[in-house]
């Protein structure tokens, strides 16, 4: 098991809500489970997030930024991988394929390539 000590940051609005949540691993925006940066409105809205490795933009399963107005409205969202800003068809092709991906069997690690028709 892999054990991950991240530092947290909160800030409380004068209502007593979250208002700022942010992970740090090393001095670095980092959360490899989760936003790393939120950020809420003073009704409680969620308006922003972030997902970051290592301080850098990354997020596999989605946008990696994403922001929201105060009616909870998403306007604006950003896809990144490994800090690279890709359009969201560039993101799709590279988190959909297999090819490169490592996989481990009875132990053993194999990297997958595609099969081409002869």
């Amino acid at each position: 098991m892999k054990i991950i000590e991240l530092n947290v940051k909160h800030t409380i609005n004068d209502a007593g809500q979250l208002a700022y949540e942010a992970f740090y691993l090393d001095g670095h925006y980092h959360n490899e489970h989760g936003p790393a940066v939120r950020e809420w409105n003073d009704a409680g809205q969620l308006t922003y997030e972030s997902f970051r490795l290592n301080g850098g933009l990354h997020n596999e399963h989605g946008p990696a930024v994403r922001v929201w107005n105060d009616a909870g409205q998403l306007t604006y969202e950003a896809f990144w991988l490994n800090d690279e800003r890709l359009s969201k068809e560039k993101w799709i092709a590279k988190t959909q394929s297999c090819v490169g991906k490592v996989v481990t069997i009875d132990g053993k690690q194999y990297k997958l390539e595609e099969i081409k028709n002869a």
